[in-house]
C-alpha cells in the first residue's frame, strides 16, 4: 500500500478523540488554523472547546466547518437513523469527509468503520501526526 502524504490530500476532517491526542501530543499549536484544508466539524468543536484550553485557542484561530450542500445534511439524516451508536459530532465528521473527499482522523473503530465503508481513508491521531510532521515524529 502507498502511503499519501499531507501534500497529496484535499482536507483532513478531525474527530473529538483524535484533536485532544493532537493537542496532548504538544504538536498542535505547529498546525495552522482550522479552515479548508485542517477541517473541524461544528459539532466536533462544540465537544473539545474547553475555555483556555490550547484546542480553545487553536479553534478559535480559524473557522468550523457546517455542511454546505443538501446532500450532506441528507446523508446526516440517513446515517443518523442507521448507525445509533455514533455521535452526531462523529457523523457529522464522516460526512464532511466523504462529501469533501478528505481524509478522517479518527480514533473510534465504529466511526472509522461507517466512514471506510463510504470509501473514506481514515488515520487515527498518530499516524496524521506521523504524515504531517515525518521529520519530527520518526522516533514514533
Amino acid at each position: 500500500m502507498v502511503r499519501s502524504s499531507a501534500t497529496n490530500r484535499s482536507c483532513y476532517v478531525f474527530d473529538s478523540s483524535s484533536l485532544i491526542d493532537i493537542e496532548h501530543s504538544r504538536y498542535l499549536r505547529r498546525l495552522r488554523p482550522p479552515g479548508n484544508f485542517l477541517v473541524v466539524p461544528s459539532r466536533v468543536a462544540k465537544e473539545v472547546n474547553r475555555r483556555g484550553s490550547p484546542l480553545a485557542t487553536w479553534l478559535n484561530r480559524g473557522k468550523v466547518a457546517d455542511f454546505v450542500v443538501d446532500s450532506e445534511g441528507q446523508l446526516f439524516l440517513m446515517l443518523r437513523r442507521r448507525e445509533r451508536l455514533l455521535s452526531d459530532a462523529d457523523i457529522q465528521g464522516v460526512v464532511i469527509a466523504h462529501h469533501r473527499e478528505g481524509t478522517y482522523v479518527v480514533n473510534e473503530k465504529a466511526a472509522s468503520r461507517v466512514a471506510q465503508s463510504l470509501g473514506v481513508e481514515c488515520l487515527n491521531a498518530e499516524e496524521f501526526l506521523r504524515e504531517f510532521f515525518p521529520r519530527q515524529l520518526s522516533f514514533l
